[in-house]
């Protein structure tokens, strides 16, 4: 999405970031490192990239090395992000202009204070009648973690469609990824006999 608005993106996966991390750790570790958002920051080469969060909802609770939850307040209000004290730098940072979305699956189990910071936009899970707007993505997805050029792929029949849409009913896309593996698998066997 940032990058149709030509905004530079960082993305952090929430089920493996920590408070720590996210937010810069101290300098009088041997692992320290700035926070996330300077990162992104130095990546883009500009004062308002974009992060990213995915799953914010699969966040670890555990308070060992500071939940993600509560660092990412400091960054999400505006007073706060103004004046973010780096660990890692050990000066204070102005990091306002940094933009967040975070996705989930399920918000009801983060806390409200985060809840409050952000702007929720619910998608309705896929159904089957979005089937046919959903295969050629899922397919081009496929092609390309095989390094394969959609121009040589033999389009599916009807009957492989029917398969599909009979073994996948919505929900899940990475279901649907599963089922049109299994089918592409047969698809290319059967293009390689004839």
């Amino acid at each position: 999405m940032f990058h149709h608005l030509g905004v530079s993106c960082w993305r952090t996966d929430a089920t493996a970031a920590d408070g720590s991390a996210f937010g810069g750790t101290d300098r009088r570790w041997s692992t320290a490192q700035v926070c996330h958002p300077m990162l992104a920051i130095a990546r883009a080469g500009h004062g308002n990239p974009g992060i990213l969060i995915d799953e914010i909802d699969k966040a670890a609770i555990g308070r060992d090395y500071g939940r993600l939850f509560d660092r990412l307040l400091a960054f999400l209000e505006s007073e706060t992000a103004r004046q973010y004290p780096d660990p890692a730098l050990q000066t204070t940072l102005d990091l306002r202009h940094v933009s967040y979305v975070a996705t989930a699956n399920h918000t009801h189990t983060l806390p409200s204070p985060l809840r409050d910071r952000f702007r929720q936009i619910e998608f309705p899970k896929p159904a089957a009648e979005d089937l046919e707007a959903l295969l050629p993505a899922v397919i081009a997805d496929i092609l390309r973690d095989r390094g394969l050029d959609r121009r040589w792929m033999i389009p599916f029949t009807t009957a492989e469609k029917q398969a599909i849409a009979r073994h996948w009913h919505g929900g899940s896309v990475r279901r649907l990824r599963r089922v049109v593996e299994v089918v592409m698998r047969e698809h290319d066997a059967w293009a390689a006999r004839n």
